[in-house]
């Protein structure tokens, strides 16, 4: 183990701390939410695009000592900003755990630095969760911050498209119940085929691409129900009967998208029960490549923090996650703690379309 090669004072520098705790992975592979990379922010406040005209029809011709026309675009064009939220925990380290760590039995010490190090790495797989957490509500459009005292702030990107959105062609946010697929996908009659072309062609339309171009993100249990759908095994039936079920390449074809991905991502509550990032019944729409004219639909923005440093407050200016240890004076107690800085911005919300699907 890397710690081991370490000076158990050694733990008390950030860098050293915050290196020692990435010794597996990095923290960018165990973020892994790929339509919504990692993006160094030097700011704390970030711009939320509400609304973005996609340049749909053409520019009329203008005569010689003639007015300009005028072009009207609907919606509201609104500048609305955010703070980027810090998200940092700590566990405090009693004089005991100090007095162990600086003992003068080298194993006694090298067994506090290692305590030090798994509460670190707890703190820091915590941090990445709530991070991938909220790229996740954010796709959903229901993402809340919430901090202690009862004070909430709600990030509204407007994906059904009732304010700000108006270029929409119909709301991001469809149901199976209304304005959706008309049977829940757990009912093998359910129309799926005709589903996902209403819903990839949604992003096609506002973007200008095919629905060729469209990836489906679903988790395993609602690719269950897709697999077992009467329609989908109709049209393999015609052309390659098998009595077994479609494979997922043959799906992809049958639904005429580009891809489908199946993310099981979850994490564990503090009441122990599996919480899904997206849970079944929901399928999220994108471009497969995540992009739109090589702009990413979303980004997770990661900014500055504030350090302790030899008892001052310093910036942080290297963005990513911190890992450091500092004392609490007049109780004989160090903490440990690691903190971010993080928001998730949208792009392009025309991008992206979250469907109930049962």
């Amino acid at each position: 183990m890397a710690e081991e090669y370490l000076h158990p004072r050694d733990i008390r520098e950030a860098h050293v701390l915050t290196r020692v705790i990435e010794k597996k992975k990095a923290e960018s592979e165990l973020y892994d939410v790929p339509f919504a990379p990692l993006r160094p922010f030097t700011g704390r406040k970030v711009k939320l695009q509400v609304r973005t005209a996609y340049g749909a029809g053409l520019a009329p011709f203008k005569a010689d000592n003639a007015l300009t026309p005028m072009l009207t675009l609907s919606g509201d064009l609104q500048e609305q900003f955010v703070e980027l939220v810090t998200i940092a925990e700590k566990e405090t380290l009693n004089a005991t755990d100090l007095i162990a760590l600086n003992s003068p039995d080298a194993q006694v010490a090298e067994g506090a630095m290692r305590t030090i190090v798994q509460k670190a790495q707890s703190l820091r797989l915590r941090n990445i969760n709530r991070t991938r957490w909220m790229a996740w509500m954010a796709v959903r459009d229901e993402l809340t911050i919430a901090y202690h005292g009862n004070v909430s702030i709600a990030i509204d990107w407007d994906l059904n498209g009732d304010e700000m959105n108006d270029d929409f062609s119909s709301s991001h946010l469809p149901t199976y119940a209304s304005g959706g697929a008309g049977t829940a996908w757990s009912d093998a009659s359910a129309d799926i085929i005709e589903d996902v072309y209403t819903w990839s062609k949604l992003i096609a339309d506002d973007l200008g691409i095919d629905e060729s171009e469209v990836a489906m993100h679903v988790n395993s249990a609602t690719w269950r129900y897709i697999k077992k759908n009467t329609g989908i095994k109709g049209e393999l039936s015609t052309t390659n009967p098998r009595i077994i079920t479609p494979r997922r390449e043959e799906v992809i074809e049958i639904l005429e998208i580009a891809d489908i991905r199946i993310h099981n991502d979850h994490y564990w509550d503090t009441a122990n029960a599996k919480q899904k990032l997206l849970p079944d019944g929901y399928a999220l729409f994108t471009p497969a490549s995540y992009q739109y004219n090589g702009d990413p639909i979303m980004e997770m923005y990661d900014g500055p923090v504030v350090r302790v440093q030899n008892g001052q407050l310093v910036v942080e200016r290297n963005p990513g996650m911190l890992a450091e240890t500092y004392v609490f004076e007049e109780q004989a107690a160090q903490n440990v703690r690691v903190q971010t800085a993080r928001m998730p911005v949208i792009n392009h919300p025309a991008a992206i379309v979250w469907a109930q699907v049962y």
